[in-house]
């Protein structure tokens, strides 16, 4: 009996040593799984956290960007509100100068046309001075006034004769 019963007690005992070394074994692997559960939740969490810190940095980015855009959009605005006052500025003085063209050009256009007129006379006046001159540097002009001068001379001494004979009746 005792026998059976140290057999008994030392398979009690295997069997015991056996759930214990299963249930240690069984306790291990939940361990392990419980670890790399909680690893594995770790690596999610730093994961998550990266993630989060990225998406961060890109909002800043984002924003730093968005900000930049603004100050260029506000500064091209500002550009494109100087160019079109000085553009009206530009055009109005573009105006002006042309009224002023217009007025110098019709009064230049009035003073060419008066010289025009001037000259038409001018070259009138020459052609005939000219025809004229032509006329009088012949033998036949210079006979004709050397003739008309002996004329106006015997004009001149029949004058003065009857100038004389008048006079003298008159201190008679």
């Amino acid at each position: 009996i005792r026998l059976v019963e140290k057999q008994h007690t030392h398979a009690h005992s295997e069997q015991s040593e056996s759930v214990h070394n299963t249930y240690l074994i069984e306790q291990d692997a939940q361990n392990v799984l419980i670890e790399s559960e909680a690893m594995s939740y770790d690596s999610d969490q730093i994961e998550q956290n990266e993630e989060d810190v990225d998406l961060t940095k890109e909002r800043e980015l984002l924003a730093s960007l968005i900000a930049k855009l603004k100050c260029e959009i506000d500064e091209t605005k500002n550009r494109n509100t100087l160019l079109e006052t000085s553009n009206k500025v530009l055009v109005e003085k573009l105006k002006s100068d042309i009224t002023d063209f217009k007025t110098k050009n019709k009064s230049l256009t009035e003073a060419n046309n008066n010289l025009s007129e001037v000259n038409a006379h001018l070259y009138a006046d020459y052609k005939k001075s000219k025809d004229e001159l032509k006329r009088r540097n012949t033998v036949e002009y210079a006979t004709e006034m050397e003739l008309e001068c002996a004329k106006l001379r015997g004009k001149l001494i029949s004058n003065k004769m009857e100038h004389k004979r008048y006079s003298k009746k008159i201190l008679m």
